[in-house]
């Protein structure tokens, strides 16, 4: 299984919000992201982007899209040192069709869906992207965002019986474009699995390590399907992933066995088993060396929380607990 394919389906991402701003210079708009990610695409005249993570402001070129986790508050304005108002006070819990707002200068279009989705599931991606990362988009990538972008305005503006339903789809088509786009573009600002992703040879590995998490895995196996000798292998593996071949599937590992604490009532055993360890006790180790707690504990806190809440605001009970 494609990895990528994996945490899109369990991420379970759900459309909250969608809007279209139609930003007329002078216009300066933030926003907080909140307990939600929130996908931004920008088209019409250049904008800037200011937060906490850039020493200075950032001109963002039309054709720009941005994926921004949880717990992100940015500036999107004409100029960089422009006031901003909230987003909140321009846009509604519903919103059908555009939001004019600005003056009557320079126009600038931007496209925002704020996205809810089951955190644990979604710590692989999170981690191997910055809290908010832009990119350019290609010519291709770009056509197939515009069409979605489009179809989304007709159904919002059509108003017609399960346009909800469907713009709700349509913003999730929109999320994994921009995951796909953001994992082709050449920034350098991805890495991890998406990078090994990129590379034929490792691909075909971690493919094969994923369709089968239960086999006794081996550098030399995993040498094997990339038709590399293990100390080629390994060290391309290092280089490109950037952990180690074992390293990498223990991680992997321990994302599905806390995907299966939280959705199932399997027990240890069972999903040690599933995972490819011998017993409960080995998993139990490897788990609390990763996660510093015991699987049990781990699962106990997920269901006393009730739902899952985003991935720092768990890190941070779990290191108390």
């Amino acid at each position: 299984m494609n990895p990528f394919d994996e945490i899109i389906h369990q991420m379970k991402v759900e459309t909250s919000l969608y809007a279209r701003l139609d930003l007329g210079a002078p216009w300066g708009i933030r926003f907080h992201t909140g307990e939600h990610a929130r996908l931004v695409v920008i088209s019409g005249s250049n904008c800037w982007l200011r937060w906490e993570g850039i020493a200075d402001p950032v001109r963002l070129e039309t054709g720009t899209c941005m994926i921004v986790q949880p717990h992100v508050t940015f500036d999107l304005s004409d100029l960089p040192d422009q006031s901003v108002i909230a987003c909140e006070t321009l846009v509604a819990s519903e919103t059908d069709g555009a939001v004019a707002h600005g003056g009557s200068g320079l126009q600038t279009e931007i496209a925002s869906a704020r996205l809810s989705f089951d955190a644990v599931a979604a710590e692989p991606l999170f981690r191997s992207i910055p809290a908010l990362v832009h990119f350019p988009l290609n010519e291709t990538h770009a056509a197939l965002i515009r069409a979605t972008l489009d179809l989304i305005g007709m159904e919002t503006k059509a108003g017609e019986h399960g346009s909800g339903f469907v713009v709700d789809r349509l913003v999730n088509t929109l999320f994994v474009q921009a995951l796909r786009a953001l994992c082709n573009n050449n920034t350098g600002k991805t890495g991890c699995w998406l990078a090994g992703l990129g590379d034929r040879r490792l691909a075909r590995t971690i493919h094969a390590v994923h369709s089968d998490l239960a086999r006794r895995w081996t550098v030399e196996d995993m040498a094997q399907q990339a038709g590399l000798s293990r100390s080629s292998f390994a060290a391309l593996f290092k280089s490109v992933v950037g952990e180690a071949p074992l390293d990498y599937l223990t991680g992997w590992r321990v994302y599905r066995v806390k995907l299966l604490l939280t959705a199932t009532d399997e027990s240890l055993l069972r999903i040690a088993n599933l995972v490819g360890y011998d017993n409960d006790l080995s998993l139990s180790r490897v788990f609390k060396r990763r996660e510093g707690l015991a699987p049990g504990r781990w699962r106990q806190i997920m269901k006393q929380k009730g739902t899952v809440q985003p991935e720092l605001t768990l890190s941070s009970e779990l290191e108390v607990a």
